[in-house]
């Protein structure tokens, strides 16, 4: 089979479907989306014909489970990230969050704590809060352009009898750190030692720049493996989020029950017979996709944060070293509230982030998370049309932030725009 070539410059249109990120209610017409972590690049021709097959059996009734889902995991994570996995202990979750409700359930009760990393994925802080269990923050430094573990924070607070559970996010979202095997080392420690659980989101593990390398908690040692649960998902590599097929894997026979105790008590077992097509093509045949959407990031990445360095000095883009999200430190506008810089960036930019408070209400105020997981060309119209805002050519802001040099012209403008 000859190697498809993908023209992610292209890209795929994808306004005017029922694409969310493109939702009309959301993003008018005249505003560029760099927010939900999906990409708008096409998926892989081996998943379209995959179900292309499957459709023209012409029955979708309820499917058996065979071994396959699970034997295209253990491939991928072989073939990609050289940890060997037992498919035995490898199952389905409709996405990340629902496994994740399931480990905190079955791991942690009513009333104790669960750390988190932050800033860190907005839902995280959901699942804790709306299950009854105390949230609790180990707040990431931002030191010279990169965060940073505060190991001596993390020591402290897991060492707290009520906290029950880790959830370790790496890659990273929103910061794009890609943990090194030391901090790992070193969290897992900590954690073993305080009889804490851990939990692992490693839905960003394919997405990894030059420089940097990925490594995947079980595979570090026996212990840590029979200490945890990992969570993944191959929405962010291949564009499939719609399909809802996920899974988690863990390599301890009593963990891997108890995950399924809660996983039949909530009803999590019936699986979507074209998402479990889409993951298996993923897994099984998306290797050279892979290859081609990285390195065809890399380069966005690369030239996305040397123009906002070189053109927008006000704002400070974290480099990521990993995942398709860059984390701008806006704090250098100068607006006095959140909601001032949403509004600059959606009605004079013209471009739809996702708020930072959302990652953490302290940790991100001042933030916005970008999403360039899109042609180079729309990232860098978009970046462009933050600079140009930035630069408040024909624009104008009152005490808040921005005076616009049509002010100091004496020409009129309204702060309410």
């Amino acid at each position: 089979m000859s190697k498809t070539i993908y023209d992610f410059d292209k890209g795929v249109e994808r306004r005017g479907t029922d694409a969310k990120k493109y939702d009309p209610s959301l993003c008018p017409e005249d505003v560029l989306p760099f927010w939900i972590a999906d990409t708008d690049f096409p998926s892989p021709v081996e998943v379209t014909e995959a179900l292309r097959e499957r459709v023209e059996i012409h029955h979708y009734g309820y499917p058996y489970i065979d071994t396959a889902f699970e034997e295209s995991i253990a491939r991928w994570y072989k073939v990609r990230h050289n940890t060997v996995l037992n498919p035995e202990y490898i199952d389905y979750s409709p996405c990340v969050i629902p496994a994740m409700i399931w480990f905190a359930e079955e791991f942690s009760s009513i009333g104790d704590k669960i750390l988190l990393q932050t800033p860190v994925y907005p839902p995280f802080h959901d699942l804790v809060k709306n299950n009854g269990r105390q949230l609790v923050f180990n707040e990431m430094d931002l030191i010279n352009g990169r965060y940073e573990i505060n190991f001596e924070d993390l020591e402290r607070k897991l060492a707290d009898p009520k906290v029950k559970i880790l959830f370790i996010c790496n890659p990273q979202n929103p910061t794009g750190r890609c943990f090194t095997r030391e901090e790992l080392v070193r969290m897992g420690e900590l954690c073993i030692r305080n009889h804490v659980m851990i939990g692992v989101d490693e839905i960003h593990a394919d997405i990894i720049f030059d420089g940097h390398e990925f490594v995947p908690f079980c595979g570090i040692s026996e212990e840590f493996a029979n200490h945890s649960v990992t969570f993944i998902n191959p929405a962010k590599t291949f564009n499939v989020a719609g399909f809802r097929t996920a899974a988690w894997f863990t390599h301890n026979e009593e963990i891997y029950r108890r995950m399924m105790n809660q996983q039949t008590y909530k009803k999590g077992m019936g699986r979507n017979i074209f998402g479990n097509v889409a993951l298996m093509a993923c897994y099984n045949h998306g290797d050279d996709y892979a290859d081609q959407c990285v390195a065809y990031l890399n380069e966005t990445k690369n030239q996305a944060v040397a123009y906002i360095n070189e053109n927008i000095p006000k704002i400070h883009a974290v480099n990521p070293e990993a995942t398709f999200m860059i984390w701008l430190d806006c704090r250098g506008l100068g607006f006095k509230t959140q909601k001032e810089l949403k509004d600059f960036m959606f009605k004079d930019a013209k471009v739809l982030l996702n708020d930072g408070t959302t990652f953490g209400e302290k940790e991100g105020n001042g933030f916005m998370r970008f999403n360039f997981a899109a042609p180079r060309p729309v990232v860098m119209e978009g970046l462009k049309r933050i600079k140009e805002a930035v630069k408040g050519e024909g624009r104008c802001h009152d005490e808040r932030g921005f005076v616009a040099e049509s002010i100091n012209q004496g020409s009129s403008c309204n702060p309410d725009r």
